[in-house]
């Protein structure tokens, strides 16, 4: 009784507030790293793929060379991986034919190993799996959970093709394709097929592409006095204004904190 008595006696304590014209945090780094994220949505399947095979072969991959199918997983310079998006078993076929005519191993997310068993158990990809280490990685169904994602961040280029065009896979590839497998595969796989592959050389690593540097979605500030630039995801800590605090919600008396320079005497970087 007594605990309930001093509750109506005190009330609830006030809720944090936010600080005035707070802005969001940055958003976590991709799981892969950065990647170039070009995804094809529009135009036909024919289209899409065409796009897709030119930006490869413009990157510096060989398709008329090749590996085995059952090249080790951690060895392999290339790999098609399959996931629950592939559907029942026999459109496994489709992963096969695309392997082929891409020189590539066969890999394949947990639950197609583990659940499925639609591959051996040592061929699913993954943090306690097998880890990709080569140049091309092929997603195709496969949604991008994070324990796969950390199985392929030494992929150099990683292709995502799911027709879920949210699945966070988008996020961590290079190029993607936003279509149903069943249409994708055999388009790519006739587009990639040069007939009878030649033995792939010694892998040689190709250099991952560095996608441009976005700008930022606020202003930074420069001090006319000493150039001192205010970023507002930095704040200015020691003068008491948080990070995420924008230049026009500064108060009227903040001077720089480098030269005193007065508010009014900034301007956009």
């Amino acid at each position: 009784m007594r605990v309930v008595i001093s509750s109506y006696l005190l009330g609830k304590p006030p809720k944090k507030e936010k600080s005035a014209g707070a802005m969001p945090t940055k958003a976590a780094k991709n799981i892969t790293g950065p990647r170039k994220k070009v995804i094809y949505k529009k135009g036909s399947a024919q289209e899409r793929v065409d796009a897709l095979v030119e930006n490869l072969k413009a990157d510096g991959y060989d398709f008329t060379v090749g590996i085995a199918m059952d090249t080790p997983i951690t060895k392999a310079e290339r790999v098609v991986s399959a996931g629950k998006g592939i559907g029942p078993k026999e459109n496994m076929s489709l992963i096969e034919d695309l392997a082929k005519a891409c020189g590539a191993a066969i890999g394949s997310s947990r639950p197609v190993a583990e659940t499925l068993q639609y591959v051996p158990i040592d061929r699913y990809v993954g943090m306690s799996g097998q880890k990709f280490n080569g140049n091309l990685y092929i997603a195709c169904g496969i949604s991008g959970a994070v324990q796969h994602l950390k199985g392929i961040t030494n992929a150099s280029t990683i292709v995502a093709i799911n027709k879920n065009p949210n699945a966070p896979i988008f996020k961590n590839c290079d190029y993607g394709i936003v279509g149903d497998v069943n249409e994708i595969l055999p388009l790519l796989s006739k587009a990639l097929d040069t007939g009878e592959k030649q033995p792939a050389p010694p892998m040689k690593k190709i250099k991952r592409a560095t996608p441009k540097k976005e700008k930022p979605d606020y202003t930074i500030m420069v001090c006319d006095g000493c150039g001192y630039e205010y970023d507002p995801m930095v704040g200015d800590e020691a003068n008491g204004i948080p990070a995420g605090t924008p230049f026009e919600k500064l108060p009227e008396d903040w001077v720089c904190p480098e030269c005193s320079e007065i508010k009014a005497n900034f301007e956009k970087a």
